[in-house]
């Protein structure tokens, strides 16, 4: 909490809380770029297309909320209840859901790119064919989503949870998932080229047909793990060896 500091006379009471946002919300103005709903109460809305841009969201409830195709670029949702809504197609780039509650939401086909998603928890939620790119998940719980045919490449996923996503044909090409858990996870023909896999849980994980080419699984616990069909050449292998270009299947 930040307060001005205030100049104070007898004719005069000066007082200005600047963190408070709350205090200027209008809980009842229209949908409009750079809206202030923060606090507000907006379960079970009907948003769909909304102009949404700049806004401040922090800690609004969106449980159930429809925002199919609404513009949220640049908005600020941390600590935001979106869980159970609707965000097919919506158009949300350099978008802060830091801490968020995302969980049974529907984001198919949304545009994320360049969001911070750090912290949030996006249980079984629907995220196929969506876009986000250079977008950071620490530390977050995407457990159980669906994520195919999305294209996350060059993102961070550091210490995130992943254990039984479904991401097939997902582009994860150069994204970053050190001390991560993709425990159970489906990733058939998905694209892992250069991504960072060091430290990482992937027991039971399927792998068949992806291509982890140029990909450092140092340190990585590959159990039960089924690269049938992988294509593993110049892999950093768990052992730190490096695989033989050309390899699949197997290290050789």
């Amino acid at each position: 909490m930040k307060f001005k500091r205030c100049s104070f006379t007898l004719s005069t009471i000066c007082f200005s809380v600047l963190s408070f946002n709350s205090v200027y919300a209008g809980c009842d103005d229209p949908a409009k770029n750079r809206v202030n709903w923060e606090r507000c109460d907006k379960q079970n809305a009907l948003l769909s297309g909304v102009n949404l841009r700049d806004a401040v969201l922090k800690e609004t409830n969106f449980q159930k909320a429809n925002l199919q195709k609404a513009k949220l670029n640049r908005a600020d949702l941390e600590f935001a209840n979106l869980n159970q809504a609707k965000l097919e197609q919506a158009s949300a780039s350099k978008v802060r859901f830091v801490k968020a509650l995302i969980s049974d939401a529907f984001l198919n086909g949304a545009r994320l790119n360049n969001s911070k998603f750090d912290r949030a928890i996006i249980q079984r939620s629907q995220l196929t064919n969506t876009q986000v790119t250079q977008s950071t998940f620490y530390n977050t719980d995407l457990s159980s989503s669906d994520l195919s045919g999305g294209n996350f490449s060059d993102s961070n996923f550091e210490q995130a949870t992943l254990s039984d996503v479904v991401a097939t044909n997902t582009n994860f090409s150069h994204s970053i998932f050190s001390q991560a858990n993709l425990e159970s996870g489906v990733f058939e023909g998905a694209n892992f080229t250069k991504a960072k896999l060091d430290n990482t849980i992937l027991t039971d994980a399927n792998f068949q047909n992806a291509d982890l080419q140029g990909a450092d699984l140092h340190n990585a616990d590959i159990t039960g793990v089924d690269f049938s069909g992988a294509k593993l050449g110049n892999v950093i292998w768990v052992d730190r060896r490096r695989c033989r270009p050309g390899s699949i299947g197997s290290c050789l």
